[in-house]
């Protein structure tokens, strides 16, 4: 450099507009990821970008949730900007990545992130009691899991379509068995 300044690289940088905010995406795996965005973009451009992320091309399955101010889940509607929607109804600016629709037979899953994503869910819901399995199903749940995680190193779901469409059936199922609740037994059932 001709007069000796030395300059910093740096990775990091700050959004100093008002027509940007940064707000936080909690993954199926756990990891939180962060998205600049225009104040007027929608949750269809966030979703876009963390499907982007995550290299997956079947978006129409998820969606984004946040804890409202009375912390209710409640899923983002994704047409509307999303600034302004997490302005009045969210308690932080901190969204969750899920599955929304399941499907009924997993041959309708063409990409491979798009199966890894529902495992996680299904794993996740499981973990945390949302979905209720018989003692023989979870052993068998934790059976396919280890095998996934040997497969590859890097925890590919790579279980044969036949296990996978028996796993999204029971799942549907269990779905099916509680969204019949009333809405004061289905809190029973969490």
């Amino acid at each position: 450099m001709p007069f000796g300044l030395k300059l910093r690289r740096t990775r990091r940088y700050n959004v100093l507009s008002k027509n940007c905010f940064v707000t936080r995406i909690r993954l199926l795996d756990s990891n939180v990821i962060e998205c600049t965005l225009s104040v007027e973009s929608t949750g269809q451009e966030c979703l876009e970008a963390v499907a982007q992320r995550l290299e997956l091309r079947e978006t129409h399955y998820f969606g984004l949730w946040f804890l409202s101010k009375s912390q209710q889940a409640r899923w983002v509607e994704l047409e509307k900007p999303l600034k302004k929607h997490l302005d009045k109804f969210a308690n932080e600016p901190l969204l969750f990545f899920g599955v929304m629709f399941y499907v009924p037979n997993v041959s309708w899953l063409q990409q491979e992130a798009t199966r890894y994503q529902y495992y996680l869910q299904v794993k996740k819901d499981v973990l945390e009691g949302r979905l209720r399995c018989t003692l023989e199903q979870v052993i068998r749940l934790a059976g396919l899991a280890v095998q996934g995680e040997e497969r590859g190193g890097r925890h590919d779901l790579a279980l044969e379509e036949a296990v996978l469409e028996e796993l999204t059936q029971k799942v549907a199922q269990e779905h099916k068995a509680h969204s019949t609740l009333p809405s004061s037994d289905s809190s029973l059932v969490e």
